[in-house]
């Protein structure tokens, strides 16, 4: 991936400050970086992308938010799967525009875990665990494949 020339900044948002300060300091969440990957996930999990109101919050430079290997990986998945008719959309130029798809999953994801949070009437960080054992348990996990599902698109 090119990386950006320019100071790209990832916007945390305004409205869910609250749940993540409770995340980062209950939840076991180290940096804000990492709650909004988990709200990107879970935002694209249930197709909840959400735009920014006027105000946005703190800032995250785009290199400490791809610090971890998987993070630029998981920005631009989401932007791919997104923007399925343009395989331009990867191209480095495009770096903000993935950015806010980015953000508005995220922020979708962090309402989808305050509505849990609400409903629910638990702790934030009982409501992630749950969001997770039940994206562990539903998936079955890795299955087997035969050769030909493995060769089915080749050609020789």
């Amino acid at each position: 991936m090119i990386t950006p020339s320019t100071d790209v900044r990832v916007r945390r948002p305004q409205e869910h400050e609250r749940l993540m300060v409770e995340l980062r300091d209950e939840g076991g969440f180290g940096t804000f970086r990492d709650i909004l990957l988990l709200g990107a996930a879970v935002g694209y999990r249930f197709s909840r992308r959400v735009g920014f109101s006027e105000k946005a919050g703190d800032t995250i430079r785009y290199e400490t938010m791809t610090a971890p290997a998987f993070s630029e990986a998981l920005i631009n998945m989401i932007a791919a799967n997104v923007v399925t008719d343009d395989p331009e959309i990867m191209d480095g130029e495009r770096i903000q525009e993935r950015i806010v798809i980015f953000e508005e999953f995220a922020n979708g994801g962090l309402e989808y875990i305050q509505e849990q949070v609400n409903v629910r009437h638990q702790p934030a960080a009982l409501v992630v665990g749950d969001l997770v054992a039940e994206a562990l348990s539903g998936s079955g996990g890795a299955t087997a494949a035969s050769v030909e599902e493995l060769l089915g698109g080749v050609s020789w």
